[in-house]
């Protein structure tokens, strides 16, 4: 736990906030934290700040806070999934968060097993927490929107442009011809992730009528989640050189110049 994460309803106007849950045991036993010890700390979809312990009751920690005026802006990265098996994408929507995405969209394509959007362990509420875990790993407090989408063909024709729009947009495909580098993202980005056997012929088309540049991530299939993470490392260091190239060089227009990019670590 790398930032203490409050919800809104916890933060009082004045006085101290008592903790007696997961993070109070974390703050005492990991942390081994003594009064007057300061934290990072934030509030979920609020401001960032720092928090001051200011004394260990028995199980309980209370600690004050003083915020920022400004909380960080909602980031605007997309991340399209395929549905995989819930315990994977307990692991991906953790990872996904902490790696900044706006918006993460589930679906169905033709290789995913349907009782993987069935599942109750892959309900918002259920997985909610893998969220927070996601926020408390990278120091974010923007929870990103979570949506489950059953029919890949209705999604992608009538939903998917507003979701997506003004973003860059790219499919992660094994067999793909071009690197991520032939085409780097100028501004926020939107990746399509398929299954473990990868989208059909016709869902690579249909993304493609919609903008999405296949492109594949090193020489060998991977994982899910591995891949997710790689390209998404990826798209961010090739934005963030293309945003450095712009801001240094007259002439270039700074289009990377996104409510995200301010949010990066």
């Amino acid at each position: 736990m790398n930032l203490l994460l409050l919800r809104p309803e916890e933060v009082p106007e004045v006085g101290p906030i008592r903790l007696s849950d997961r993070r109070a045991q974390h703050i005492r036993e990991v942390l081994r934290a003594e009064p007057g010890r300061r934290l990072r700390c934030g509030v979920v979809d609020g401001p960032l700040g720092e928090a001051e312990v200011e004394a260990i009751d028995g199980e309980d920690v209370l600690v004050s806070i003083q915020l920022e005026a400004t909380p960080p802006p909602h980031p605007s990265d997309v991340l399209l999934v395929a549905a995989p098996r819930p315990k994977v994408l307990r692991r991906l929507v953790a990872d996904a968060t902490a790696l900044g995405y706006g918006t993460i969209v589930v679906f169905r394509s033709w290789h995913v097993d349907r009782s993987h959007l069935e599942s109750r362990s892959i309900q918002p509420t259920a997985l909610e927490p893998h969220l927070v875990e996601g926020l408390e790993q990278a120091r974010r407090t923007r929870l990103p929107r979570l949506l489950f989408e059953p029919l890949f063909r209705p999604f992608v024709e009538d939903r998917l442009d507003a979701i997506a729009s003004s973003t860059d947009r790219y499919i992660a495909h094994p067999t793909a011809d071009e690197a991520m580098l032939s085409h780097p993202p100028t501004r926020a980005f939107t990746l399509a992730i398929g299954p473990e056997r990868g989208f059909t012929p016709f869902e690579v088309e249909l993304l493609g009528a919609r903008g999405f540049r296949a492109v594949h991530a090193g020489p060998h299939p991977l994982r899910v989640e591995t891949a997710a993470a790689a390209l998404t490392g990826q798209l961010q260091a090739l934005r963030g050189a293309h945003t450095s190239l712009a801001r240094a060089t007259p002439g270039i227009r700074a289009e990377a110049d996104s409510p995200h990019g301010a949010e990066r670590d």
